[in-house]
C-alpha cells in the first residue's frame, strides 16, 4: 500500500458500523477531521497533552466532535515534565494557526532529533498529565480497540508498558518509530513488536513506511 489511508479508505477497518478508534497524539486536529470523515460512526477517543496543542483542538470545535482528553499516553499515571518544541512554521502552513512548531513535543529528551531537524528548538517545558492505557480501560470500561493511530514522539515503550492489556485486545496498531534515538531511550522497529502483548509472532507488519508501521494483532482475528 502506497500509504496508510489506502488501508482505511479502502476498507481495512469497517467504515459501516461503529468501531472504537483511538489517536494518540493529535497535534492540531489535521488526521483528526480525516478520522471523522472517514469514520462517520466512530467512537473517537482523541489524547494530545501540548497544550498549546490542545487549546487549538478546542478552537476548532474537536472537544465537540469526539472524545478529547488533555492527556499524555504512558507508563504511569501522574503528571510528567514534556519537552516543548518550537520553531518557525512555514508560512502559510495549512495545519495550524500557530507560529511556533509544535509537532514534535515529547515526554522524552530530544537526542538525534537535534541533529536532524536542528531548527526545531526545544527551550521550552510544561508539567502534563500522563494516564497509562490500562489505567484509562479500568476507568472507562471500553472493550476492544479496533484501531490505535499514535503519534508520540519516542515514548512508544512508554506506552506499550502502560499498556498492555489494551493493547492485547487492540486489533490494529499504527505507530511512528525511529531506529535512531530521535529522542533519548527510544526503541526500534523491532523492540517495539517485541514488547507488545505476545511478541513478534503476534504483531504481523503489515505495511513498513519510512517513520511509520501498520502492525496486526492476530490474536485478534
Amino acid at each position: 500500500m502506497r500509504d496508510i489511508f489506502e488501508f482505511l479508505i479502502g476498507g481495512g477497518v469497517p467504515r459501516d458500523r461503529k468501531i472504537t478508534f483511538f489517536e494518540i497524539g493529535a497535534h492540531v486536529g489535521k488526521h483528526t477531521q480525516a478520522f471523522l470523515e472517514i469514520f462517520p460512526l466512530a467512537d473517537l477517543w482523541v489524547f494530545e497533552p501540548d497544550p498549546r496543542n490542545t487549546a487549538e483542538l478546542k478552537r476548532l470545535g474537536f472537544d465537540k466532535k469526539c472524545k478529547l482528553f488533555d492527556l499524555a499516553i504512558g507508563d504511569r499515571d501522574g503528571d510528567m515534565q514534556m519537552y516543548l518544541s518550537s520553531g518557525r512554521v512555514q508560512k502559510g502552513d495549512p495545519r495550524t494557526t500557530l507560529q511556533n512548531w509544535t509537532f514534535s513535543s515529547s515526554l522524552k529528551k530530544p537526542k538525534e532529533h537535534l541533529k536532524a531537524a536542528p531548527w526545531v528548538k526545544f527551550e521550552h517545558f510544561a508539567k502534563v498529565k500522563v494516564a497509562r492505557l490500562d489505567t484509562l480501560k479500568e476507568q472507562h470500561g471500553f472493550g476492544d480497540i479496533d484501531f490505535i493511530w499514535a503519534d508520540i514522539q519516542g515514548a512508544e515503550d512508554m506506552m506499550i508498558a502502560g499498556g498492555q492489556q489494551t493493547l492485547a485486545r487492540t486489533k490494529y496498531l499504527y505507530t511512528e518509530y525511529a531506529n535512531n534515538e530521535l529522542y533519548e531511550g527510544q526503541i526500534p522497529l523491532d523492540e517495539i513488536r517485541k514488547r507488545l502483548p505476545g511478541g513478534p509472532d503476534t504483531w504481523e507488519a503489515l505495511a513498513v513506511f519510512d517513520d511509520d508501521v501498520l502492525l496486526k494483532n492476530k490474536s485478534m482475528f
